[in-house]
């Protein structure tokens, strides 16, 4: 029983520290917006910020998730090249649609670099080239989003669901209005890598869980003569 109990122990512990958390949504669907992945209203460069108040703590974003209106649901999705990056800022949600465009540079980090992937059961999922870590004690995050795709080149808007009152806002390179308003957002985060120590320590574990079992396998022998 005892074996049994630590082999288990070894196993939670395995288990806790590959498994993918819940994905963190940010922002409440309220009303619906076409930029960036379909309309090309918005122009060339669409950034946005979440405030840092939504997240509990430091997470590993390995995955970016953007749901698809059902009120609004059709249209296609924007042709071209898109660049994601990701980062953090020290402006405020409520005025961050107020200022210009912040051109991507050495404190941004390229998550995603190619044509956007196909809607899924009404998702759009961006499985990002590595996780970045983002720590909301550094400040809030910021998406950006750049395009190459051509202003003349116009597909059917196909609408996502966004927030127009709560902890999202964006902005655009084509028209710096006030919109108030930014699309919902899924983070799909996965358990930092173990540290060499908890590496150490799990190996020890089985292996003390291997003795057991030759320790015992021995003792019954001897029994038995």
């Amino acid at each position: 029983m005892r074996l049994f109990l630590r082999a288990a122990v070894a196993a939670t512990i395995l288990a806790a520290a590959f498994s993918p958390a819940q994905a963190l949504v940010v922002g409440t669907a309220d009303t619906a917006s076409s930029i960036p992945f379909g309309s090309t209203f918005g122009g060339y460069t669409f950034q946005q910020v979440y405030s840092s108040s939504s997240f509990g703590s430091s997470i590993n974003i390995n995955a970016i998730t953007f749901y698809e209106s059902t009120q609004y649901a059709g249209g296609s999705l924007r042709t071209g090249t898109f660049d994601i990056y990701l980062s953090t800022t020290n402006e405020a949600v409520a005025t961050f649609d107020t200022g210009s465009i912040t051109v991507p540079n050495g404190s941004f980090t390229k998550v995603f670099s190619g044509s956007l992937p196909q809607l899924s059961s009404g998702q759009l999922n961006f499985n990002l080239l590595s996780s970045f870590l983002y720590n909301p004690s550094q400040g809030n995050l910021e998406l950006t989003v750049v395009t190459n795709d051509l202003l003349s080149d116009y597909n059917n808007p196909l609408y996502l669901a966004a927030d127009n009152n709560g902890p999202v806002n964006f902005r655009d390179s084509a028209y710096p209005y006030d919109f108030n308003q930014g699309l919902v957002t899924g983070f799909n985060t996965v358990a930092a890598v173990p540290e060499p120590s908890t590496w150490a320590m799990m190996i020890l574990g089985f292996a003390g869980v291997g003795f057991m079992a030759y320790r015992r396998k021995n003792a019954m022998a001897l029994n038995a003569a």
